[in-house]
């Protein structure tokens, strides 16, 4: 399941990037260790049942969740959605059951953690079963990413109110347990690994796009999917820009932000590091960079406003002079989304709770010159210190040319 957020490459840019990558062999990684074993179904019985006591508090008789990470979190069933209706109706006082096509019966029941299985076949309405199976519920709360028109179709044909539900996954998605933040702290450990790989492979004259399918290959070789944004001197002053044809020189600026999936949950890693002697500025700036994430790292505790941990970064680079050209929040929520709640911006004024993992990406970004981004993953704790996901490098990498 490939990151979209960062999946900028162009078709053309990967179809010939392999003919001019450097040789270098592509043999598994010796040593790795196998991934994570997956969670047990009593995991998702005890979420369904938080789910239940929720949906029953907020006065929803059901839940309708439909193809979605929310759908993964809450029966252990990953698929994309179609055109072609699969959605779970999880009763507040009833069985957790699941409507899917006929032909996707067995494929689903391989993993699915519910009580029933309710199929449709081709020339059937699959909105017209699901509002059968609907008919004594009065109020359904909606997963937030249903697709508006599923909801209409279903709503004229079930005689139902709906409301949205997605701030009840929400608050159960953001505290992590100890095994979710295991396969988060797995990931991005790879993604590291992924990351120095790639820088090792790179040389003068590879295009930004050349280099992103050399970080792909780097994590194929960890046995992950993964991907990720790859910008070169005055590129890199793009927060999220796409990786494109310029092409490496000495003295530039290489950033790399970029994430793969360990048992569903995402790693978010940015580095950035010189290709060759930095310029005085470079160093000046990473340095800021280097001690804003620090504070932010030491403001990440359980019951501190979200936005009292940007306040703390931004300080530093406000105070070095740059404010202007930080340009976005300090960090976002991680986990089976790239970006999740809890989000460490300005105005969020929620306290976070021991379990949250996020991510402490402050940046500077000077156009026309180089932008630096340092950004790792952690949990917040009771107490000092939060819980590193990944290892932040500390000083400025300077690559051999």
């Amino acid at each position: 399941m490939r990151l979209t957020r960062r999946h900028w490459m162009a078709a053309t840019g990967a179809a010939t990037a392999a003919a001019f990558l450097p040789s270098h062999p592509l043999a598994a990684a010796p040593n790795e260790p196998p991934l994570p074993a997956a969670l047990p179904p009593e995991v998702f019985r005890d979420r369904q049942a938080r789910l239940r006591a929720a949906a029953k508090a907020q006065g929803f008789d059901a839940l309708l969740v439909t193809p979605s990470t929310n759908l993964a979190y809450t029966a252990n069933i990953s698929m994309g959605r179609s055109e072609r209706l699969t959605a779970l109706l999880l009763f507040s006082d009833g069985p957790a059951a699941l409507l899917t096509p006929s032909f996707e019966e067995d494929n689903v029941r391989r993993g699915a953690v519910v009580d029933d299985v309710a199929t449709w076949k081709e020339d059937e309405d699959p909105i017209a079963r699901a509002a059968k199976m609907l008919a004594r519920a009065k109020t359904i709360g909606v997963e937030g990413s249903t697709a508006y028109g599923t909801l209409a179709r279903l709503l004229a044909a079930a005689p139902a109110q709906a409301q949205d539900a997605g701030s009840l996954f929400d608050a159960l998605r953001m505290i992590k347990s100890a095994q979710e933040q295991a396969f988060l702290k797995e990931a991005a450990r790879r993604t590291s690994l992924a990351i120095a790989a790639t820088h090792k492979r790179l040389s003068r004259g590879m295009t930004e796009s050349e280099v992103a399918n050399v970080l792909e290959q780097e994590f194929q070789r960890l046995g992950v999917h993964g991907d990720g944004l790859v910008q070169f001197g005055p590129s890199s002053a793009l927060p999220h820009g796409g990786p494109g044809d310029r092409r490496l020189a000495v003295g530039d600026v290489v950033l790399i932000d970029s994430g793969c999936r360990v048992r569903g949950y995402t790693s978010d890693v940015t580095r950035t590091v010189s290709f060759g002697a930095p310029s005085d500025e470079v160093r000046k700036v990473y340095a800021v960079v280097n001690r804003a994430q620090m504070a932010g790292i030491d403001a990440l505790r359980a019951g501190v406003p979200a936005q009292d941990v940007d306040r703390a970064a931004r300080r530093v680079i406000e105070d070095a002079g740059y404010g202007a050209f930080f340009t976005h929040r300090l960090g976002h929520g991680l986990g089976m989304d790239g970006h999740e709640p809890p989000y460490l911006v300005r105005g969020n004024t929620a306290s976070l709770f021991p379990g949250n993992t996020v991510t402490i990406e402050p940046g500077i970004y000077l156009p026309g010159k180089f932008g630096v981004r340092i950004e790792d993953d952690y949990g917040a704790l009771e107490s000092a210190p939060p819980t590193s996901l990944s290892v932040r490098p500390g000083e400025l990498v300077v690559l051999n040319t």
